[in-house]
């Protein structure tokens, strides 16, 4: 009787087992590594002291390809029921948004569904206090804590951003000349995906005043995004959590009129 050796039997066995393996592999989507993304927006607010009614478009160019890519306008109004106190109800009109279940079987193949023209509504109310931190050296410093409520129509999402930011205002002849800001958001889903936080993002932005009524921004951050299990994967059996990382580059204009 010819005896096989060991080595023979891991080969057969691994044979066995990796086609099964790279099958499921298909199954999860894969996070490419460092992306450099690249954010635009523009803005118009009116500020009447009481209610600060505002329009912005947005647009981003996403992933390594840098496809145009979400794309949204949100139109609604802040009110002031205090001095350190703004709330505000809004309206928002999306398109390309990326969600858990567009991680989609076609059979054969697996890939992230195009949803550039899928439009999407979603509703945001608002609630951003500040307070100024005199005590700080230079005196011009405001802490604030923007808390967001969003509700997605299309699938009934619901989500918490909880946003806490420090400002340096930086005033020529007590005129803001420029803005310095910390900003750290993070996104609760509150119905969907299997994560605390799904989203959070650090970022540093400038605010240029180029007059009372023009300013320009530049923003600089690093987003992390959890993937949790889409329905077509959980119905061919696999789970994940898979992270998606990417620099982010930004610049907006912001008109600001004073009637």
């Amino acid at each position: 009787m010819i005896k096989a050796a060991p080595w023979a039997f891991a080969l057969a066995a691994a044979l066995t087992v990796l086609p099964g393996a790279r099958a499921e592999a298909e199954h999860i989507p894969v996070a490419p590594a460092g992306v450099v993304e690249y954010q635009g927006r523009t803005a118009l607010l009116v500020d009447t002291r009481l209610f600060d009614p505002l329009i912005e478009l947005t647009g981003s160019f996403e992933g390594p390809e840098h496809t145009f890519g979400y794309r949204a306008l949100t139109v609604g109004s802040y009110f002031r029921p205090h001095k350190n106190l703004k709330v505000g109800l809004f309206y928002r009109l999306q398109a390309g948004a990326r969600h858990d279940d567009d991680w989609i079987d076609l059979d054969p193949g697996w890939e992230w569904q195009d949803t550039r023209d899928r439009l999407e509504h979603v509703l945001i109310a608002d609630a951003s206090p500040r307070v100024q931190l005199g005590f700080l050296p230079g005196r011009n410093w405001v802490a604030t804590l923007k808390g967001r409520y969003l509700l997605n129509t299309f699938n009934l999402q619901q989500a918490i951003l909880l946003r806490p930011g420090l400002t340096y205002f930086l005033l020529v002849d007590r005129e803001p000349l420029l803005n310095f800001s910390f900003n750290y958001g993070l996104y609760f889903p509150l119905n969907f995906g299997s994560t605390v936080i799904y989203e959070q993002a650090p970022y540093l932005s400038v605010l240029y005043h180029l007059s009372p009524n023009l300013k320009l921004e530049a923003t600089g951050s690093y987003k992390s995004v959890v993937w949790s299990s889409s329905q077509d994967s959980i119905e061919a059996g696999d789970s994940y959590q898979v992270t998606y990382k990417a620099f982010t580059v930004g610049f907006g204009l912001l008109v600001v009129l004073r009637p």
